[in-house]
């Protein structure tokens, strides 16, 4: 396995061990990293029930996890790509089926926010989640 598989599989170990904590249904967990340098990352938390998201509150203890593996991934990527990512969307569902998308260039692509949804910069396409009637405004 190569180097850049072994930490996605960690993070997303790590990911599935955070919203295993949740008191929420949940069927898939998403995790956003933003790291447009290597000092100020930022992560966002949501998880998915059926066709709805929810915020997912974050003890520091995982973004102090999620943050040195995510930025040794982009590293990797560099190393083989010569580019680096500005971000990523980790995905687990409730099987343990993990998907990893970076973006290279557009540091407000991928939003997972609930406030995104219904935007064109959400990670979800239109059609596959509710959009509550505030974020449709």
């Amino acid at each position: 396995m190569s180097k850049k598989n072994e930490l996605t599989l960690l993070m997303a170990k790590v990911l599935l061990k955070l919203t295993s904590e949740s008191p929420q249904a949940w069927d898939q967990s998403y995790c956003r990293f933003l790291a447009q340098d290597k000092t100020q990352p930022s992560f966002e938390f949501v998880i998915r029930w059926g066709r709805t998201i929810y915020a997912l509150p974050v003890q520091p203890e995982y973004t102090d996890l999620l943050g040195p593996l995510m930025q040794s991934l982009f590293d990797e990527m560099q190393a083989e790509t010569t580019h680096r990512p500005v971000l990523a969307v980790l995905t687990v569902d409730s099987a343990k089926a993990y998907k990893l998308k970076l973006e290279y260039h557009n540091p407000l692509a991928h939003e997972i926010s609930l406030l995104a949804l219904g935007t064109v910069a959400s990670y979800f396409a239109h059609d596959e989640i509710d959009v509550p009637p505030r974020a449709q405004a």
